[in-house]
């Protein structure tokens, strides 16, 4: 887990989970929890670990049109 930075971002929380992707644990039901953090600017972890991920499912999954 990264150590607690000093200005407030916003994560983002696993599907079904009280984590977010970069592991920081989320304290507040996701509903109300995106309605607090809405303006604040978005985790740097929490994206490059959706990317990683995203990357990874890229050539498994086909997309159906």
């Amino acid at each position: 887990m990264p150590p607690q930075s000093g200005s407030p971002v916003r994560h983002r929380v696993r599907p079904l989970n009280v984590f977010s992707f970069c592991g920081e644990p989320i304290a507040v039901p996701r509903g109300e929890y995106h309605l607090l953090t809405r303006d604040l600017p978005p985790c740097p972890e929490c994206q490059r670990a959706c990317d990683k991920v995203a990357l990874e499912l890229s050539g498994k999954y086909r997309r159906l049109m």
